[in-house]
């Protein structure tokens, strides 16, 4: 990992104790995430990629049942096994958002009063004055534009969109470096999600701030992303720049969800699909976990797993990579 990364994430294994045996819900994630940068976790539904961020924000953890292992390294700071560490720089350093705002947003207070809680655990006790002051102007950076009636509503008098921005409001209000957006725009629709992104893009551009941004969506990625961290079925198949991620993507699996992006050019009767669906972390297949949804699958590949290999200027952990001469060998490998 880079000495100028914000965040560095590195062989990072998170393991359900079940009683009877333990679940590895993801396995060996590596990845970093610059100043400034946005970089992208992509994945289908169940890849892992909501465990990782939750992971990284010291709150799976509170599991008692749930263990972490591997490095998760912010500024120089190591964030496992230090939860006071963790606890600190989250909700000041370290803001996220989660996908259902009105899941997040305390149903029985104001969003004034939400909102006031944020700024006292940042920057303390101020006067009611100037932290309202405050709070109009994180609404206003927003879009939010009649804020003294948001200030007073409780979340069900809001639409989705108007939660969704109060609560990246309440993300910033700490002025963070870097903001953990986890399908930030799943509840919304079409029109909303387009602006809430763009919101995001220029608070990233206006704050120098670095963005982790977990979507399902590869357009959003590509719309979006420095870099693109592919998952599947609990590890990273797949990282690598957009360019190269949607002109010569190495990984079968990155291959497939590309396959299945509408297009405008091109009128199909049935949209592509990869058959079958990811695994559950309790009954992961032998060898590489996508090989019985690969169509390239080798007997190498069904009783072997790859390690993640550098390629060109990504890396990918396939046997076989596609579009690329290069054949992987063990030297370069991470795990």
């Amino acid at each position: 990992m880079s000495a100028e990364a914000t965040l560095a994430v590195d062989d990072l294994t998170v393991t359900l104790d079940r009683g009877d045996r333990d679940i590895e819900l993801i396995r060996h994630v590596g990845f970093e995430v610059r100043p400034g940068e946005i970089v992208t976790l992509v994945g289908e539904s169940g890849s892992g990629k909501s465990v990782t961020s939750r992971a990284i924000m010291g709150l799976i953890q509170m599991n008692h049942n749930i263990s972490v292992t591997g490095s998760i390294v912010y500024e120089g700071q190591q964030l496992v096994g230090q939860p006071q560490t963790s606890a600190k720089l989250r909700g000041t350093e370290l803001a996220m958002v989660f996908q259902e705002p009105l899941s997040s947003l305390d149903p029985v207070f104001p969003i004034e009063d939400q909102m006031r809680e944020g700024l006292r655990r940042a920057f303390g006790k101020s006067s009611k004055e100037a932290e309202r002051a405050r709070m109009k102007e994180l609404l206003d950076e927003v879009g939010i534009r009649d804020t003294d009636r948001v200030l007073r509503a409780f979340p069900h008098q809001l639409s989705g969109g108007m939660c969704q921005r109060v609560m990246i409001a309440s993300a910033l209000s700490s002025s963070p470096k870097l903001l953990i957006a986890d399908e930030p725009t799943t509840a919304l629709d079409v029109t909303i999600q387009a602006q809430i992104l763009d919101l995001i893009d220029r608070l990233r551009q206006e704050n120098d701030m670095s963005v982790l941004l977990v979507t399902h969506d590869m357009g959003v990625a590509a719309d979006l992303a420095d870099r693109i961290v592919v998952m599947y079925a609990g590890r990273v198949v797949e990282d690598a720049s957009p360019d190269d991620v949607f002109t010569s993507p190495h990984h079968p699996y990155t291959e497939g969800l590309l396959a299945c992006i509408p297009s405008l050019h091109e009128r199909k009767e049935i949209l592509p699909a990869i058959p079958g669906s990811v695994p559950d972390p309790s009954g992961l297949p032998g060898g590489c976990a996508f090989h019985p949804r690969c169509a390239f699958a080798s007997d190498r590949c069904r009783g072997e797993d790859p390690p993640l290999f550098r390629i060109d200027r990504g890396a990918a952990a396939c046997w076989h990579p596609r579009n690329t001469a290069v054949e992987p060998a063990l030297e370069g490998a991470r795990a």
